[in-house]
């Protein structure tokens, strides 16, 4: 909750809802606790950003995130009660929840244990098994959008914001989150809605995976990295086992499977639906445990982090040269040609404009503060050419850009020499 001093409070919202406190705030707007003048009634009301709402397409995504959550009758799903416009500001009326949503409880808590994780992750399937049945995707499913009510040994789950959804089956005049944007919470991302990719139900069954790992290990499967390299897991790495990250659980493996399925970088290789993910979660458990006497994951200060997986010796091919093109040469203060060289690689000083011959992977480097994402497309773009790897900020932005242009990776910076040697070893082995 926050305390910081907001204009709105104390004002009657299209004289009906009188805003009291800020409950949170979030990338649409913010949310009050607000008093329904007329019937005496606490509701919720989000107001969307002003900044936001003046974006093209921006009223109508929201318009329509209304609509849709009206839709959507569900115990598990928060009610809208309401929505309209005053004075250029949108707002949305949902009913009031007194509860903590998941992120605060594991925060505070650590892991979930086995049987509470699954009890948890089964009702939020059963909400998506009424939105996906609408042909709405959320879109962005993760702790923060998941509210525990009552007692935390018999949980009520409630789904919480739907502002990210769009109409799988909508027309293409009414879609307003178009092939090419990308939206969501990276550690949660499908690698279809990595690439701003067309999502069907499946994206929101990889986001569940993601959850259900970091209820059961502690963090989500690509853990608490650069935005970048979350994003690049989820595109590329194979996430490791539950049993393998923490033997000492006694992980069913059943569940062990399951949550791998989900993780499935095609979508075809995913369950096909919620409801049978929802059949197999809960089958997966062999011991029917009461959810009151289970006990609790071992607590944050045990459990989280995990340590940082110490990266086995790369493997660095003799006869495979890398390409390396740094704007200004030697004088590039990222110095990457040095480090590949330094670990072994054979590099190659290559030049805009002058063909790079047979190397195996092309490395590109701007210079400091400029932009070689165009160029990294092009190249990227070629046919037989060898796969093309760009260095630059850590920015999700650039970052997606050049994935969905079809740049095989993204290297960050500052430079990290043994991500770099791995990403680049990859890039080989993929070529070979």
């Amino acid at each position: 909750m926050s305390t910081e001093p907001d204009a709105r409070l104390g004002r009657t919202l299209a004289g009906r809802y009188h805003l009291q406190r800020v409950l949170g705030r979030g990338g649409m707007g913010t949310v009050y606790e607000a008093e329904h003048v007329g019937l005496s009634r606490q509701v919720a009301v989000k107001v969307l950003h002003t900044h936001i709402a003046t974006a093209p397409g921006a009223v109508m995504r929201f318009q329509r995130e209304a609509r849709l959550m009206a839709r959507l009758q569900h115990p598990g799903a928060a009610q809208v009660y309401d929505f309209g416009e005053e004075a250029g500001e949108l707002f949305l009326v949902m009913e009031r929840l007194q509860g903590e949503t998941l992120d605060t409880v594991t925060f505070r808590e650590g892991p979930l244990s086995i049987p509470l994780a699954v009890e948890v992750v089964a009702q939020v399937l059963e909400v998506l098994e009424a939105s996906h049945a609408l042909g709405i995707v959320h879109r962005d499913l993760k702790p923060g959008n998941v509210m525990l009510l009552g007692e935390l040994s018999a949980p009520r789950v409630k789904v919480l914001d739907f502002g990210l959804a769009q109409l799988v089956d909508g027309s293409p005049q009414e879609r307003i989150t178009v092939s090419g944007m990308v939206h969501g919470t990276p550690g949660y991302m499908s690698p279809e809605q990595c690439r701003g990719e067309p999502l069907d139900g499946r994206a929101d069954l990889y986001a569940l995976g993601c959850v259900l790992h970091e209820l059961l290990i502690g963090q989500p499967p690509f853990g608490e990295m650069p935005v970048a390299e979350v994003m690049s897991g989820h595109l590329y790495r194979p996430p490791a086992p539950l049993r393998q990250l923490r033997p000492h659980l006694s992980i069913p493996p059943a569940l062990d499977t399951l949550v791998l399925e989900c993780l499935a970088k095609m979508k075809e290789q995913r369950p096909d639906n919620a409801q049978v993910m929802r059949l197999r979660l809960r089958q997966s458990l062999s011991l029917p445990i009461s959810l009151a006497q289970a006990p609790r994951g071992e607590g944050k200060k045990k459990e989280r982090p995990l340590p940082a997986p110490q990266p086995s010796k790369t493997e660095v091919p003799s006869d495979a040269p890398v390409g390396v093109m740094e704007a200004g040469g030697l004088a590039n203060p990222h110095g990457v040609g040095t480090a590949l060289a330094a670990a072994g690689f054979r590099v190659v000083p290559c030049v805009e404009g002058v063909s790079v011959g047979d190397v195996r992977a092309l490395i590109i480097v701007p210079e400091a503060g400029g932009d070689a994402l165009p160029l990294a497309r092009q190249l990227a773009s070629r046919p037989h050419g060898p796969p093309v790897l760009l260095c630059g900020e850590d920015d999700l932005t650039v970052m997606t850009r050049a994935i969905e242009g079809g740049v095989y990776d993204y290297i960050p910076l500052p430079l990290d020499p043994v991500d770099l040697s791995r990403k680049v070893a990859r890039a080989l082995r993929a070529r070979r």
